[in-house]
């Protein structure tokens, strides 16, 4: 019970020191976890890792909840998924509901903080795509796809056209792996599709409901929700362009600037990256007309239903991944939904460029704002300080200017 206990404070220490995203969250969890209390070991790590990135949802949140199966069972997995989510979470929905903490001229260099970021996370992605012609046409044709159809099916759509090119012309060796694994818990993909598909079916219902606006609205926010939970291949990265074509341009629930404020929040917040949910929700309550209590449910909505599907998936997969893994379509799939997501990614940073660079002198003409950019790219690439530094720099850099 103490070795529970103990991990239960290092996984509460970590929501409120892990900043930077899956990258550096992974070398905390080593550190932490493997290094200083040998919980397991790095190779145990490393291979749940692993697993939790071909999986949709957040893969640092769903790596630390496997270790928490492994140590527990479903009930320190939850407290697990509790401890490490809730801190960053706490702090983005007080930024959420206090937008107007900083004014414009502090925020005013924030957009090329995101773009840094993005460029960075960009860079690291394109490494995860498998050498091939194949693969890169995908990852490519995602890209274009995302950027010329503004519609939100292109990304399951996307993620299932990748793995089927993936399963039928990759080039990945197949080698079996024979050993047995636990049964299959049916129960959570029971419940994980019960969910989906009540929601859909409500969400879509509430379309046909008008003048029933201040029901139905907070059931389509946690339907859209939950799907990008569902769909969200590559962590927190991948989130943003789906957030940005159906909260910003299908659905005006939030303005560009909002959204590119909120990404750059979301670089000084400890935790998993998927916490953006709880702001844009928020921001879209408040765009809809609701007051500080539908606001606060909205940042509700965004935890709850982001977060839910990748859990539920990690509890079904998770016991019998190894007896997946048998079969060569699904691991020959699996590149094909790497390349895609990375696609996604790269449209992300494409149209994030154009929305802060295009059609604004003030931007090209401002030599500090190009500063900024290349700056903070260059601390990301090559600095190993705490990133949330970078932001209160930038914070700074604005109101110095302002």
């Amino acid at each position: 019970m103490s070795n529970k206990r103990q991990f239960l404070k290092d996984v509460f220490f970590l929501g409120t020191a892990a900043f930077g995203g899956p990258q550096s969250h992974l070398s905390l969890f080593q550190k932490r976890l493997t290094g200083s209390h040998k919980y397991l070991t790095d190779r145990e790590l490393t291979e749940i890792n692993a697993f939790c990135q071909v999986l949709p949802g957040p893969s640092s949140t769903q790596t630390l909840t496997v270790i928490g199966f492994n140590m527990g069972g479903p009930g320190l997995a939850f407290l697990t998924l509790l401890l490490w989510s809730l801190p960053g979470a706490i702090v983005m929905s007080v930024l959420t509901l206090s937008p107007r903490f900083l004014g414009k001229s502090e925020l005013q260099y924030l957009s090329p903080l995101v773009l840094a970021y993005l460029a960075s996370g960009t860079l690291l992605m394109l490494k995860q795509v498998r050498r091939g012609t194949i693969y890169w046409f995908t990852c490519i044709a995602a890209c274009l796809a995302v950027m010329y159809i503004n519609a939100p099916w292109i990304f399951p759509l996307g993620i299932v056209l990748g793995g089927i090119l993936s399963a039928l012309f990759g080039n990945r060796t197949f080698v079996p792996n024979k050993q047995e694994f636990g049964r299959i818990r049916w129960a959570n993909f029971t419940l994980y599709l019960a969910i989906f598909i009540f929601i859909g079916i409500l969400g879509q219902t509430a379309h046909l409901m008008p003048g029933m606006d201040g029901f139905t609205q907070p059931i389509t926010l946690f339907e859209n929700t939950f799907r990008m939970g569902s769909l969200v291949f590559g962590g927190g990265n991948t989130l943003a362009p789906m957030v940005l074509e159906q909260y910003v341009h299908h659905k005006p629930r939030m303005t560009a600037e909002e959204f590119q404020t909120g990404m750059g929040l979301l670089q000084a917040m400890p935790g998993p990256v998927f916490n953006f949910a709880i702001y844009f929700n928020g921001i879209a309550m408040k765009t809809m007309g609701y007051s500080f209590s539908g606001q606060l449910m909205g940042c509700a909505i965004g935890f709850v239903s982001i977060f839910l599907p990748g859990i539920l998936f990690v509890f079904f997969v998770y016991p019998i991944w190894g007896r997946l893994k048998r079969y060569p379509i699904v691991e020959r799939s699996l590149d094909g939904i790497i390349a895609v997501s990375v696609g996604f990614v790269l449209a992300a940073l494409v149209e994030m460029s154009s929305l802060s660079v295009v059609n604004k002198p003030e931007v090209t003409g401002d030599p500090l704002w190009w500063l900024v950019l290349l700056g903070a790219f260059a601390f990301i690439q090559f600095s190993k300080w705490p990133t949330p530094l970078l932001v209160v720099a930038v914070v700074a850099i604005g109101f110095i200017a302002g």
